[in-house]
């Protein structure tokens, strides 16, 4: 499954060159990936059960500017899913075109909040996230 969530960019994004900030993007991305988690039920499901995801490795790829006033589309979708930890890819596309803006992967493990360790992947956690990974 592939989510789509889209921004305009504004002033605050920007920096002074006059293009989206690279610590703006991991705002937006995230932004996306929380949208994305509550469309499917995941937040409410992780709340219930008191576990939350966290992100261990991030890594982004710039390809091209977008400047205040554009609209930009982020697709996020579970591309892997192991015993603890999955990954996550996002693309960012300038909506007026189809050029790539971004290419992102991020990498995740499930922890129980209440002792912040890592716990394995399991039951409705895994079923919901079975339902939603991409297919290759």
């Amino acid at each position: 499954m592939i989510h789509e969530t889209e921004f305009t960019i504004r002033t605050f994004h920007t920096d002074a060159f006059g293009h989206v900030n690279n610590s703006r993007y991991v705002e937006l991305l995230e932004e996306a990936r929380w949208r994305f988690a509550e469309d499917i039920g995941l937040i409410k499901l992780l709340g219930k059960r008191g576990m939350g995801f966290i992100i261990v490795d991030m890594r982004l790829r710039f390809r091209a500017p977008v400047h205040e006033g554009e609209t930009i589309r982020v697709e996020t979708s579970l591309v892997a899913l192991g015993s603890a930890s999955g990954d996550v890819k996002q693309t960012v596309y300038k909506s007026d075109e189809s050029s790539v803006s971004v290419k992102s992967m991020y990498h995740f493990i499930l922890i129980d909040r209440e002792t912040a360790k890592s716990v394995p992947i399991k039951d409705e956690i895994r079923e919901l996230l079975l339902k939603v990974i991409e297919e290759k």
